[in-house]
């Protein structure tokens, strides 16, 4: 039997039940949504200048979520976050009790950062780019990814990582009926320390051979014109048929911080580029952008997207080429 899987006894007061599968997702999505109201005045404050779509400034939700998750889940707040309170649940130590703020702090960071760094775009994979490719893949698809796990499958306890790592419980804030002790094992913790460490792995490999897989076919002339052009955090490029009638298309996808007015001549510019360097463009019907512009902190965003798709043989009237 392997030792790390035996049983460790932990104890709770009588009165504790623990939450149910749904009633804690539903706490979960109320608190997504309380988080989401007071975080959009201030996307509203910073917006599209300070916290364009697609960019690191997802990060900027951290300064709303980590007080709400960490303040209202300590002794501060009961142990209840809104969600929580709304749905008669709690968290609590081993001891039954609230946590320090501290130590709900550290809960918050492991539950929300996966949550924040989902959905961050990386322009050129330079050397800063790639590490921080690397945090945010660790983060989303390992940490986040042990996350749901663990608490799926931990039916007995259903403590998900953050509550593994943390030594915490969410309870029926007022249930009356189930004895202690209880019996729990270091099982979902183990397998989520191997998840996340196959997850790191393969992210390595995919850091260190990515870029080359990532510039396929585009030479590097045209991922250098679409990172000098003014305002664009990223582009992204794909191939595809069309599903009904057959064609090719290319089609460019854009995250733009400048003007909205701004837009049509961003567009152009990367149909320039395409034009030039693209090696499938002589043989593709269809060549499109789309402009992706406004502003997204994570935890609240607002997004607006705008086509431009013509033929190739147009686009060329269009720009004097």
């Amino acid at each position: 039997m392997d030792p790390s899987a035996g049983p460790v006894i932990e104890t709770q007061p009588a009165s504790s039940r623990f939450a149910g599968f749904w009633r804690r997702i539903g706490a979960l999505f109320i608190d997504a949504a309380v988080v989401g109201l007071l975080g959009f005045p201030l996307g509203m404050l910073l917006g599209e200048r300070y916290a364009p779509a697609g960019t690191p400034a997802r990060l900027i939700g951290l300064l709303i979520i980590a007080p709400y998750l960490g303040v209202m889940g300590s002794r501060i707040g009961g142990g209840q976050t809104l969600g929580k309170r709304l749905l008669g649940l709690r968290v609590v130590d081993t001891n039954g009790q609230p946590l320090p703020v501290g130590r709900a702090f550290v809960r918050a960071a492991i539950l929300s950062l996966p949550w924040i760094f989902n959905g961050i775009r990386f322009g050129s994979l330079g050397p800063v780019v790639l590490a921080t490719l690397w945090i945010a893949s660790v983060l989303v698809f390992g940490v986040g990814g042990a996350i749901i796990g663990t608490y799926v499958l931990n039916r007995r306890t259903r403590q998900a990582l953050h509550d593994l790592l943390v030594g915490t419980y969410v309870i029926e804030a007022s249930g009356q009926s189930l004895p202690v002790p209880f019996t729990s094992t270091r099982r979902p913790l183990s397998a989520s320390v191997g998840w996340i460490g196959i997850v790191a792995v393969a992210t390595t490999a995919m850091v260190n051979v990515g870029p080359n897989l990532i510039s396929g076919p585009f030479p590097p002339v045209l991922k250098e014109s679409l990172a000098s052009i003014p305002g664009a955090s990223s582009v992204e490029i794909r191939s595809y048929t069309r599903p009904i009638g057959g064609g090719k298309i290319i089609l460019a996808l854009l995250w733009y911080r400048g003007p909205g007015d701004g837009a049509r001549q961003a567009a152009r510019e990367v149909v320039a580029a395409v034009l030039r360097h693209h090696p499938d463009v002589a043989t593709t019907p269809t060549l499109g952008v789309t402009v992706i512009r406004g502003w997204d902190i994570g935890i609240a965003s607002s997004t607006s997207a705008v086509n431009f798709v013509q033929t190739p043989a147009q686009w060329r009237a269009e720009l004097g080429m």
